[in-house]
């Protein structure tokens, strides 16, 4: 699942969707606003890029890793301070690849997020 929006998001939702009987793990990753000096929060763009290589993410770990699923909630306008910005899940049947996928995933938007978004200074 991949999912851009403006509102926020429900993770007991998301993880009851990853749920399965193969399922012995989820790794579970939100990442939030922080504070920073002289800035309101952070801004990303609403597009088809976005959407398009959070896709490709999903896909590299779903053949690189022993996991079952990953979904990957991303949000977008202005957000601010403690705001949601994130959701990675991963299902695996064992914790290792859950966390190791959920790690590379991470990694993979962080590096993203430099051409994505950007601070929005007060």
């Amino acid at each position: 699942m991949i999912e851009v929006r403006r509102q926020d998001f429900s993770i007991d939702e998301i993880t009851e969707e990853l749920k399965h009987p193969e399922v012995g793990a989820l790794s579970i990753y939100l990442g939030t606003v922080r504070e920073f000096p002289e800035g309101l929060g952070l801004e990303f763009e609403d597009n088809d890029r976005a959407i398009h290589e959070l896709q490709q993410i999903r896909e590299r770990t779903l053949n690189r890793f022993d996991v079952r699923d990953v979904a990957i909630i991303h949000r977008v306008g202005l957000l601010g301070i403690s705001d949601n910005i994130l959701l990675v899940a991963v299902s695996a049947a064992h914790r290792g690849p859950a966390f190791d996928a959920c790690r590379s995933i991470i990694d993979d938007i962080k590096d993203f997020h430099k051409s994505w978004g950007r601070e929005v200074p007060k």
